[in-house]
């Protein structure tokens, strides 16, 4: 596929531009995640298969340099196709070496080279299946927030009373709780018609306004939190801009839906099974939902808190971490919300300091059951 020009004239440039737009937002988030993408850090390093627990540190560096320098090479070289299939073997080993690396974020633009790679010659398979993963990712984002934890968590306290400064006694005055679900309401609203809509692009535009939203939300004349996903959402505008710019013309779906059955299953199937804890929560975009967990570690001692932790608590006269707050602070990324995944950071966790020393819990808002690990 070769490409000389920053216009859109068909869908080979439409291609074109979306991989150099991904690979240029892909390579700020890893640089701006660093310490993630190292072992050289606090934050444990969790393996997704335990065979894999004893690779030296100095692999996950490399690995880490190696993806910059293929992004580098994806973005200005014209012929891609090798370099995409080496880099995506190098960025998979990578979050293989540790789950932290599965954010939402990585598993897009995963989703978006393989597809490339896969479908390099036919572009026109490409944008009809980059379209239908965004319809997936807005569809089970807004199914995932319909619950009364995101309500209580997300909209009341952090938009309504954090951000906007509203009272909870006018919250409840003015029953503003349940009108939160026009956020979820509004997700689902837009995952459907930018799939059956005609005007493809219409919809474009109002998922653009979602994301600049959540930029003011989140950015840093709102809240100042989560900076990464400042990025993820600029890379969706631009993202939105380019796969809408023309229409998209469905044609022999069938055919394509049958060759590339495997995409509708991992985006339209498997995330179904989220919602009974059988697939993982972020690669079915379960983004801010309050659903969950939250792991919480009590050190018995305080010469074992470091600055690293960020923010501390005092409960019953001694100091306690949000794993969220030490993953925010030293990762700029979130913890992976899965329970094997917490029951190993805990193993982890008491080895390092001493089970005597420290105690880990899990809380979860939904029915406040504290579970000690």
């Amino acid at each position: 596929m070769k490409y000389n020009k920053w216009e859109i004239k068909s869908e080979i440039d439409q291609v074109n531009l979306l991989l150099k737009v991904t690979a240029f937002f892909w390579t700020i988030m890893k640089l701006w995640t660093y310490n993630k993408w190292t072992a050289d850090r606090l934050y444990p390093v969790i393996p997704t298969f335990d065979f894999l627990e004893n690779i030296p540190g100095f692999v996950h560096s490399v690995l880490f340099c190696s993806s910059l320098v293929f992004l580098s090479l994806i973005f200005f070289k014209q012929e891609k196709r090798l370099i995409i299939l080496l880099f995506l073997f190098s960025e998979v080993l990578s979050c293989l070496l540790d789950v932290v690396r599965w954010q939402p974020w990585e598993y897009m633009y995963l989703c978006i080279f393989g597809v490339i790679l896969i479908n390099y010659r036919k572009p026109k398979n490409i944008i009809i299946l980059i379209h239908l993963f965004l319809v997936s990712m807005y569809l089970f984002s807004g199914l995932h927030k319909m619950n009364r934890v995101f309500l209580n968590d997300v909209w009341v306290n952090t938009i309504l009373i954090d951000l906007l400064g509203i009272s909870l006694d006018t919250v409840l005055k003015y029953k503003l709780f349940f009108i939160g679900l026009i956020i979820p309401f509004f997700e689902v609203l837009f995952a459907g018609l930018l799939l059956f809509s005609k005007n493809k692009k219409k919809i474009s535009f109002y998922l653009i306004a979602i994301h600049l939203a959540v930029l003011i939300i989140l950015g840093p004349f709102g809240l100042n939190f989560n900076s990464v996903i400042w990025f993820w959402n600029f890379a969706l505008i631009f993202v939105l801009i380019i796969l809408y710019n023309k229409p998209i013309q469905i044609t022999d779906t069938k055919n394509i839906l049958i060759h590339n059955f495997y995409w509708l299953i991992l985006w339209f199937v498997m995330p179904i099974f989220s919602f009974f804890g059988r697939w993982y929560q972020y690669l079915s975009f379960n983004l801010y939902s309050g659903k969950g967990e939250q792991m919480y570690i009590y050190f018995l001692r305080k010469d074992l808190v470091k600055p690293e932790f960020g923010s501390i608590t005092i409960y019953n006269h001694k100091p306690s971490v949000n794993l969220h707050n030490w993953a925010m602070k030293e990762l700029n990324s979130a913890p992976i919300p899965e329970m094997e995944v917490y029951l190993k950071i805990g193993e982890e966790i008491k080895k390092r300091y001493g089970k005597d020393h420290v105690k880990v819990i899990l809380y979860n808002s939904a029915n406040k059951k504290i579970t000690e690990l």
